[in-house]
């Protein structure tokens, strides 16, 4: 793509985005059922994934009602996220509670004030991206975020742009092991989403809902290498349209001789703060995601996750 075509992409797309901003956030997710009920209706992909994966974590029969009424209400609420992204084009320290209520906030502040840097456990729940802007707003403490960019160059400008409006900075999470460590060192608070399918060298293979789970290793390596507290911070949609944001006690870390064993057993610890959340409203939770995927392993590579399996 041209830099030109990039370029008018970038301004149409914001443009659209910024005009959509001007609509009250209760209005534009007003339109999550209907929006969500169509993309149910057209996406047989993803909702084939989330029956499955809803059907097989809560052991129904893929054809119990219970599936079919959780994947609709999933597929609205994760309409209704999508359309209050332009809404937080507007947040600020000022309007930050029409937003988003806070509980239990000094798990964050008191691990933040020993000053041995903090990592923030979270996952695609909710509205994850609002949480992110509503936590810097609220605490004045800048999140550095470990992502991917998008494929799409203009819409990864528009989300970079939007992620980093209230201070908080991002980290391209296949680059990032040295600057993680140096963010550390220097008290930062770094926010990581471990819900995610993990590729056979970057985890290890953990329960989650019973079933294993290719975990990204990473959180729980740099907790036991930098000292760094691990704090749990979740968040879900209220009926009055905003969000709770939940900050849990810091994970007591499984310390022992055998490291490969403690990363094993810490990012287990991991995902079962993760199941818990999902389960207080898994209508929130990214269903359409192919979590329990495990891809082929080479042969060379049997004996690195040998007693992992």
């Amino acid at each position: 793509m041209s830099q030109f075509k990039e370029n008018l992409q970038f301004y149409l797309i914001k443009s659209v985005l910024m005009t959509l901003s001007l609509f009250p956030r209760k209005f534009m997710g007003w339109f999550g059922k209907p929006l969500g009920r169509l993309w149910l209706l057209v996406d047989k992909r993803h909702r084939d994934i989330a029956s499955d994966n809803i059907a097989q974590a809560y052991g129904y029969d893929i054809s119990d009602p219970r599936v079919g009424e959780l994947v609709r209400a999933n597929f609205i609420q994760l309409a209704r996220s999508v359309l209050e992204m332009p809404s937080l084009f507007r947040l600020s320290k000022k309007n930050v509670d029409s937003y988003a209520e806070f509980e239990n906030m000094h798990y964050l502040t008191d691990e933040v004030a020993k000053g041995k840097g903090v990592l923030a456990l979270t996952a695609h729940l909710g509205n994850w991206e609002l949480m992110s802007l509503s936590v810097s707003c609220k605490t004045d403490i800048p999140i550095y975020e470990l992502v991917r960019p998008l494929d799409s160059p203009p819409l990864d400008r528009i989300v970079s742009e939007l992620r980093t409006r209230t201070g908080n900075r991002f980290i391209d999470k296949d680059q990032c092991a040295d600057e993680v460590r140096e963010l550390l060192g220097k008290n930062s608070l770094i926010a990581i989403l471990l819900d995610q399918n993990a590729s056979w060298y970057e985890g290890v293979y953990v329960p989650f809902f019973g079933r294993t789970a290719c975990t990204n290793k990473g959180m729980a390596a740099f907790a036991l290498s930098c000292g760094a507290s691990v704090v749990p911070v979740f968040n879900f949609r209220q009926e009055d349209g905003r969000y709770k944001v939940v900050f849990d006690k810091p994970v007591e870390l499984i310390r022992t001789d055998d490291f490969k064993s403690d990363l094993i057993e810490n990012t287990k610890q991991f995902n079962d703060v993760i199941e818990k959340y999902v389960r207080m409203a898994p209508d929130n939770w990214l269903w359409v995601h192919r979590r329990w995927r495990i891809k082929d392993i080479p042969e060379e590579a049997r004996d690195k996750i040998k007693g992992e399996l």
